[in-house]
């Protein structure tokens, strides 16, 4: 994914026919993390767990290819993400939406500090936003969707399908769940190991605040059942789903992450456990989805 010059590049037709995620790949991923968040990112990865290494190639992947022909990628929900910095990086207008004014001024600093140029940035809920019908070319929604409470995950997918141009893209990653069936985690403490809790209760959620993760009374994540992700999520778009694939972590993985370390924490195994996971088009039994979606160009 670099050219001659060492910038990133996106190859035409990479993707699920060579392995997505690369040795080389994953390091600059590593390496543009602790660019944004410095040396201490190296012990803490600061939003770029192991799924997020397959869900930015991904998304880069599906949105840059046809970067020459419009450069704006409206990037939803954004928060501490590295996301919208390294779309300027490659060449992209991009324009960070998010409802947290603390991620907005982060993004706008860190953009001037890496990119030489001030990122646009948008104080927006994702299920109400602030642009005119079919006037944005191409969305990204990376792993944000899922946090909107109740029916908001619809509302939000009607939302980009409304501000989607004809022919416009759309990037949505989700998790999903094990069974057959949707389920929804609100409580704060979520995937967080029982022994980790134990000790570190009564301040847990103060620490997590220092680095940018937002565990109150309000969290919400819903885990999509097949059924859930064409009903809740591709159909209020009103876009066709050209492409997806998947992603698998295997039963060490879960282990760990379910016992000994939180998902996201520790930079050095979420690079190491990225290798492991398991791209592919299986749905059943897989942990996440990246959805490309293109909206007909007479809607």
């Amino acid at each position: 994914m670099l050219n001659r010059r060492g910038e990133w590049q996106i190859r035409s037709g990479f993707g699920l026919q060579t392995r997505l995620l690369t040795k080389k790949t994953a390091r600059q991923l590593l390496t543009y993390n602790v660019r944004v968040n410095g040396l201490r990112s190296v012990i803490y990865c600061y939003g770029l767990s192991a799924s997020r290494y397959i869900e930015y190639v991904g998304a880069l992947c599906f949105l840059l290819q046809s970067l020459n022909q419009d450069r704006t990628i409206l990037d939803l929900g954004c928060g501490h993400s590295i996301l919208p910095t390294l779309l300027q990086t490659l060449g992209a207008r991009a324009i960070a939406v998010d409802s947290n004014k603390n991620a907005l001024k982060w993004q706008v600093k860190k953009s001037k500090e890496l990119a030489g140029e001030l990122v646009d940035v948008v104080l927006a809920d994702i299920r109400c936003l602030p642009f005119r019908d079919a006037s944005i070319p191409k969305v990204s929604c990376i792993s944000s969707i899922e946090h909107v409470p109740s029916e908001g995950d619809v509302e939000a997918a009607s939302e980009m399908g409304r501000i989607l141009k004809g022919n416009g893209l759309c990037v949505i990653t989700v998790p999903m769940s094990s069974n057959n069936r949707s389920h929804v985690k609100n409580h704060w403490a979520a995937d967080i190991p029982m022994l980790l809790q134990r000790l570190f209760r009564p301040c847990l959620p103060t620490v997590l605040m220092k680095f940018n993760v937002d565990r109150t009374c309000h969290y919400f994540e819903r885990f999509f059942s097949q059924e859930d992700i064409n009903q809740r999520i591709v159909r209020p778009t009103r876009c066709v789903k050209k492409d997806y694939f998947t992603l698998k972590s295997g039963n060490l993985v879960k282990f760990v992450h379910q016992t000994l370390v939180p998902t996201g924490v520790l930079t050095l195994l979420e690079f190491l456990i990225a290798r492991f996971l398991v791209v592919s088009k299986q749905i059943r039994e897989a942990d996440a989805i990246i959805l490309k979606l293109e909206k007909a160009r007479w809607k």
